[in-house]
């Protein structure tokens, strides 16, 4: 009996949807039409549904009745929800790892940072789609390899689905962030309190750093 490879397909569509999303190819409230992509991706309905209703549980896409599934709109007060939690966890989370890192966390971190910022870092607001969907995952690794040292797996899960969430946002901001901060010498500065084992300026570093960007995308919604 052949295997039964739908999962792994379900994985790859889930992160490449996940992607173009990111990449802004679908924008919210874009209508995903099932026939399409699974032409686009090579797949059958199968794969192409478990993707839906995982994207849907990240909170990616929605399904509206009689309308089908669709990019998920913008909500400015979950955004502020989601960074209202951000800056209660994560000053605590980067001042435990900040405490508790080694040299390998220290080497991981600013490996991370080198690499993020190989990408695209110094000029994230002129990538186009693809271009930033790749900064931005190397984005993400960064933030995370911050807190990795925290010694909770618990606070890992959660500011690691917070992190997630946040890239639903921060991509709307970037014609304007940098009106409110210059992000590569934010990063700059988180590496640099975390290298330099000063977990208060890490835990300032990162709550100047979200709040810029908080800001920016409340700027980008009331215009």
């Amino acid at each position: 009996m052949a295997p039964n490879n739908s999962g792994t397909l379900a994985d790859r569509v889930t992160d490449e949807l996940r992607q173009a999303i990111l990449a802004h190819e679908f924008k919210p409230g874009d209508r995903l039409a099932a026939t399409a992509l699974a032409e686009r991706f090579a797949v059958s309905a199968t794969p192409l549904r478990e993707a839906f209703a995982r994207l849907a549980g990240e909170g990616w896409v929605s399904y509206l009745p009689q309308r089908g599934v669709r990019v998920a709109e913008v909500s400015i007060a979950e955004m502020e929800e989601i960074y209202e939690l951000r800056t209660l966890l994560e000053p605590m989370a980067i001042r435990r790892s900040v405490a508790a890192g080694d040299d390998d966390w220290r080497g991981q971190v600013e490996q991370a940072f080198r690499r993020m910022q190989e990408a695209g870092g110094e000029r994230v607001a002129d990538l186009d789609g693809r271009e930033y969907a790749a900064y931005e995952e190397l984005h993400v690794e960064f933030h995370k390899s911050t807190l990795r040292c925290c010694g909770s797996a618990w606070l890992l899960r959660v500011t690691d689905l917070l992190t997630d969430q946040s890239r639903r946002f921060r991509r709307l901001s970037l014609p304007i962030r940098a009106e409110y901060g210059p992000v590569a010498g934010e990063h700059r500065t988180i590496m640099q309190s975390c290298l330099d084992g000063d977990e208060e300026a890490a835990a300032a570093a990162i709550l100047s750093h979200m709040d810029n960007t908080r800001r920016a995308i409340l700027h980008w919604a009331q215009h």
